[in-house]
């Protein structure tokens, strides 16, 4: 695969792995976490991110839309029917209050490569790295490989964000080549999963424990929501990770809405709009019931 949709390289991050790291986002994922704050990243295309509260009704887009995908509505407002809008970016060159801007672009392993390397003397200070997110790397394993050898072969720290939900062929592809999983388990119970994520957990299962086998170092990443797995979930994900060799490290993640506008500009249905995040008490319970299971915990992922 010569090229994928990458939605960001987002640079000076200190929470997706240790020191100073560049994060590169892949788009596409087999998920659907009603909570995820990237819903850009759900499919491998490019989109149109559009902020009506920027827009001035001037009405340039609809005349150089191609497609035929942008509308003015009976009150005057500005519409685009994303059924028709293949992303191709023309409006956002004559949008002069930059309401528009397409998120994604499709790049090679050497133009991602190139773009990261420019912080390598952060890297080399400070133990950083690259970390493939997303959306979900494992989705591409032959490109996430050939970006993994790239950096190895630099002496740069490698680190990937997984949901785990993936074939165990292409996390075999990948594994030699990454220093550091940061895997997400999100629920235990099957059919909790399947309803909160859209898929079932087995497969992430076996995946972990594949990985644990084959003596790979591996984070734990829980995201905490309220009402969701901030209970009786919560101890069921313990109890299952006490009986997987060598995991000793736990990130609890509470749920934040730092992303929530996202929905609105990529034109996606939000449901956890209003959802409240983990008080700071029931974050500290977890954390120390957690700790009393013999876990290291860290709330919130690496912080330099």
């Amino acid at each position: 695969m010569s090229k994928v949709y990458i939605s960001n390289i987002q640079k000076f991050c200190v929470y997706d792995g240790p020191g100073i790291r560049t994060v590169v986002f892949f788009m596409g994922c087999p998920l659907r976490c009603r909570w995820c704050q990237n819903p850009e990243n759900f499919y491998n295309a490019p989109k149109v991110m559009f902020d009506e509260s920027k827009c001035s009704r001037c009405g340039i887009c609809i005349e150089k839309c191609r497609n035929h995908a942008i509308s003015r509505g009976k009150a005057g407002e500005i519409l685009l029917d994303r059924r028709l809008c293949n992303a191709c970016g023309e409006c956002t060159l004559f949008c002069q209050q930059q309401a528009r801007e397409v998120c994604g672009k499709e790049l090679s392993v050497e133009e991602v490569f190139e773009e990261v390397m420019k912080d390598e003397v952060f890297f080399q200070n400070t133990g950083g790295g690259i970390t493939l997110s997303g959306g979900e790397c494992t989705m591409f394993p032959e490109y996430a490989l050939e970006l993994l050898k790239k950096a190895k072969a630099r002496g740069i720290h490698t680190a990937v964000e997984t949901c785990g939900f993936c074939e165990p062929e292409a996390l075999s592809a990948i594994e030699k080549d990454v220093d550091l999983f940061l895997y997400d388990i999100k629920l235990i119970t099957p059919s909790l999963h399947k309803k909160w994520t859209g898929q079932e957990n087995e497969k992430i299962k076996l995946n972990l424990e594949h990985l644990i086998q084959n003596k790979r170092a591996v984070v734990i990443s829980i995201p905490l929501i309220a009402g969701v797995n901030d209970g009786e979930e919560f101890q069921k994900i313990l109890d299952y990770l006490k009986n997987v060799p060598t995991i000793k490290d736990i990130h609890i993640l509470p749920f934040h809405q730092l992303g929530s506008s996202k929905y609105r500009l990529s034109g996606q249905e939000y449901e956890m709009e209003d959802w409240k995040e983990c008080s700071e008490e029931v974050v500290e319970k977890c954390r120390q019931k957690a700790e009393d299971e013999g876990f290291k915990v860290n709330v919130g992922g690496w912080n330099l």
